[in-house]
């Protein structure tokens, strides 16, 4: 295992504006020096926006300390950026941490291991438990993967963030929606927030192309969402019939054209999010208990399944690289409406039709929101009991995430997406939509904790099984005795 620097060193200038005296007041105290002759001061123009909102920080240095992340091969580019090379994301990561190493004395260094799902994920948190239980101090924060890392919080090895001074998750930079999901009991082992790209990268949403919109009249799609009308049944209206065998070999394959390309994984799993279905919700006592079969579930299976199923206009499989494919095909223009994360928005940007970006749709028109989650492989942060210096871990992570919010993330949506991915105003204002409405579930993070049974919903619509209170049960028992166990560290 090796070390990576995150930064090499270049002077960030202006790093914080100030606001500089405008001039003297004269002795009576309602005149001031306006220019001419004589010394003034220069004014330095107030922040303004992101840059206004204090992180209340202490002013302390750390003496030169190595700061270390443990963290995802696959996403180190959420901290390393070793230098100014052009591109918008690097520049702007590669500022936030020198603004941070900078103000505090540090030296940020990443610490990447591969930690793909399966067993690169369970040698991930083994190597994390194992360095804890040892007492090695090796790391400062650990950004871990979201849908494994919870495997490991009954272990006992991690601070409660909501006991830490310094960390205030009721900052804009902190998703506020998963600090009130994962606090149980006033305790809370992971949070996540602006300082994980990967969280917003992988907001789930729907494209569609402008051209065959046009074509199959569709109709203005920003206005159905608009007017609170973007609903199921309309998307299922919209593109059940549309379909044609472009291959000419008489079936349906990725050669043809359709209405809806849609992975096989995450992308099924957030029409529960999005359709308001929930794997827990807590209870009286403020525990979660499962409550994920029940009428609108059940409901909800069958109309998915019958969509999914039963018509020509819906492509997808259990290919491992059904991803690719369909992002291929809605490229070449063969599809009207696609299933990704925003993030795949800056690789479409080469594409030739125009396309526009939606949220997922309601379950129907008494729904209040539009909802979306994130693709299970954020960046969610825990702090190993073994840390050299708690207080700097704290000071660090809050920095690093309010920088974050301030550097990071405004380029990620204005310039990166907004501007340059995003073919138009409104799209742009379907972005802010999606992530304003983003949801999270303790019981789909502690899935692979429970018998799988976040992943539940996901396995009726492949398997196309409506029969969901039968196959529930069968796994019910050892399903709740496990949540016990999930619940023992939060009591």
């Amino acid at each position: 295992m090796r070390k990576t620097k995150i930064t090499a060193f270049l002077l960030l200038a202006a790093m914080l504006a100030s606001v500089a005296s405008c001039g003297d007041a004269s002795a009576s105290g309602n005149e001031t020096t306006t220019g001419g002759g004589g010394d003034s001061a220069e004014t330095t123009p107030a922040e303004t926006g992101r840059d206004a909102v204090s992180d209340g920080l202490p002013d302390k240095k750390f003496g030169g300390a190595t700061f270390t992340i443990l963290d995802r091969t696959d996403y180190v580019y959420e901290f390393e950026a070793e230098d100014e090379t052009g591109d918008l994301l690097n520049d702007a990561i590669y500022k936030r941490n020198l603004a941070v190493e900078d103000r505090f004395g540090i030296d940020l260094v990443s610490y990447p291991l591969n930690c793909a799902w399966g067993d690169q994920a369970t040698a991930f948190n083994n190597t994390l438990l194992s360095s804890v239980m040892a007492g090695d101090g090796a790391f400062d924060l650990v950004a871990g993967y979201a849908a494994t890392i919870p495997g490991i919080i009954s272990e006992g090895i991690f601070f409660n963030w909501n006991e830490l001074d310094y960390i205030d998750q009721t900052k804009p930079w902190w998703s506020e929606l998963v600090a009130e999901e994962l606090t149980i009991n006033g305790k809370d082992f992971m949070i996540t927030g602006d300082i994980s790209l990967a969280l917003w990268k992988g907001m789930n949403c729907i494209f569609f192309n402008k051209k065959l919109a046009e074509n199959y009249q569709t109709g203005d799609l920003y206005a159905l969402v608009k007017d609170g009308k973007w609903t199921f049944d309309k998307m299922a209206e919209l593109t059940k019939d549309v379909y044609q065998d472009v291959d000419g070999d008489g079936q349906k394959s990725k050669g043809d054209s359709y209405g809806m390309l849609m992975g096989w994984a995450t992308e099924i799993d957030n029409m529960k999010e999005a359709f308001e279905i929930h794997v827990t919700e807590k209870g009286k006592d403020g525990f979660p208990e499962i409550t994920l079969v029940n009428e609108h579930t059940i409901e909800a299976v069958g109309k998915i399944n019958d969509y999914i199923h039963n018509n020509n206009g819906v492509y997808t499989n259990g290919d491992t690289d059904i991803r690719t494919q369909i992002y291929n095909m809605f490229s070449n223009g063969q599809g009207l409406m696609y299933t990704a994360t925003l993030g795949k928005s800056e690789q479409l940007r080469a594409m030739n039709d125009d396309f526009g970006i939606l949220p997922y749709p309601k379950y129907d028109e008494n729904q209040k929101q539009y909802h979306s989650t994130s693709l299970d492989e954020f960046s969610v942060f825990v702090l190993p009991i073994d840390v050299k210096d708690k207080e700097m871990s704290a000071i660090v992570t809050e920095a690093l995430c309010a920088e974050s919010y301030k550097k990071v993330v405004p380029v990620f949506y204005d310039t990166a997406l907004k501007t340059k991915a995003a073919r138009d105003d409104a799209s742009s204002e379907m972005i802010d939509l999606i992530r304003d409405n983003l949801t999270f579930d303790f019981g789909y993070l502690y899935s692979s904790s429970m018998s799988g049974v976040g992943h539940l919903f996901v396995n009726w619509i492949r398997d196309n099984n409506n029969n969901i209170a039968s196959a529930y049960d069968k796994v019910k028992s050892a399903t709740e005795e496990k949540l016990a166990k999930v619940l023992e560290i939060y009591r």
